[in-house]
């Protein structure tokens, strides 16, 4: 995909558009044939190709329910500064999570190098975002293979509480 600092992926819209050139790395999960309790830390650890000098590498965790709209589940962004075209492996944190989610729902893992206006565009120089005078556009190869969504699943469910009892505890 190419990450471009002139139509940088909006924070802002879920949407994917059909058409034009790609602008992010997507990968969807199965609907989950059960509920999942997600509590925890999430990170995702890739192996990716920037050919440009400084790249960001935002990973935004959408859910997609079996009966509505896509929702921001989770994102992070970190800035690298490797030679260009030079592969390397890293971890994007998401931060953590507390959510069920039922049965039939899908995950989509989007990997970007960008995730405006929430993170200021890089223009992928080297220099300040702020006073960079020259915007390239950044060519980006992910290795599918390689990435791994690391998502703490609560191995049953808890069991129901009732909120007095807890607070006279």
């Amino acid at each position: 995909f190419t990450a471009d600092p002139v139509r940088p992926l909006r924070s802002d819209d879920l949407t994917v558009p059909a058409d034009g050139p790609p602008d992010r790395c997507l990968l969807v999960t199965p609907p989950s044939p059960r509920p999942l309790d997600l509590v925890g830390l999430v990170s995702v650890r890739l192996r990716a190709t920037a050919h440009t000098p400084s790249a960001d590498w935002a990973a935004r965790l959408v859910v997609l329910p079996p009966d509505g709209a896509a929702e921001r589940l989770a994102v992070g962004v970190v800035r690298r500064a490797e030679p260009a075209g030079q592969e390397t492996a890293f971890t994007v944190g998401l931060g953590r999570l507390a959510r069920r989610l039922r049965a039939g729902t899908r995950l989509r893992l989007e990997i970007a190098g960008h995730h405006f206006p929430a993170h200021a565009r890089n223009p992928h120089t080297g220099d300040d975002p702020m006073t960079a005078a020259q915007l390239l556009a950044s060519r980006r190869e992910v290795d599918p293979d390689s990435v791994v969504l690391n998502l703490p699943v609560l191995p049953s469910r808890p069991a129901p509480t009732d909120p007095a009892e807890e607070i006279l505890r």
